[in-house]
């Protein structure tokens, strides 16, 4: 008696073909460009050691080079499109930093971003109703990790601003 193949899309078919097993998780990140000049929310999807689906508002090229950040996490991921479809694309990892005193000094612009989400972050939260410190340290921006990044992003020209609004944030 012939058995009946419990995959049945293409999408099963493939991930069952996988190397290495994939994590499902529901994280936010940012993605940037090679060379930070702009970047787009996204939602990480699933995630293994090698590599992470995400969900993106536009396709991305295939073979491009990007940054995930994995602002959960504080971690960076180096890495290239290996696929997009729509709203989806799969990366591929080619190597992972944690945010800390091991990124290389020409990725200083990963600390401004990750500011600038878990900012984004809080200001949603307030705008729920959430008092503005409550927000921000639930986020993990506590006045000693403000400083941090503050330090680790200068001489970043948008930082002022992302000062500005923390404080809008403290004042209400």
């Amino acid at each position: 008696m012939r058995k009946t193949a419990l995959i049945d899309t293409p999408e099963a078919a493939s991930s069952e073909q996988r190397r290495l097993p994939r994590k499902n998780v529901l994280l936010s990140g940012m993605l940037t460009s090679a060379n930070g000049e702009t970047a787009w929310e996204c939602v990480i999807r699933d995630m293994h050691v090698s590599g992470a689906a995400i969900t993106l508002l536009r396709p991305l090229q295939v073979g491009s080079r990007v940054f995930l950040l994995d602002t959960a996490n504080a971690a960076v991921h180096d890495a290239r499109v290996a696929w997009s479809r729509a709203d989806r694309s799969g990366l591929s990892f080619t190597r992972s930093y944690a945010m800390g005193l091991g990124l290389p000094p020409s990725l200083k612009f990963l600390w401004r971003l990750l500011f600038e989400a878990k900012l984004q972050q809080a200001e949603r939260a307030v705008a729920r109703g959430v008092a503005g410190e409550v927000a921000l340290s639930a986020t993990g921006l506590s006045r000693e990790r403000i400083h941090q990044m503050v330090r680790q992003a200068m001489p970043d020209k948008k930082i002022p601003q992302l000062l500005t609004r923390v404080r809008r944030l403290l004042d209400d």
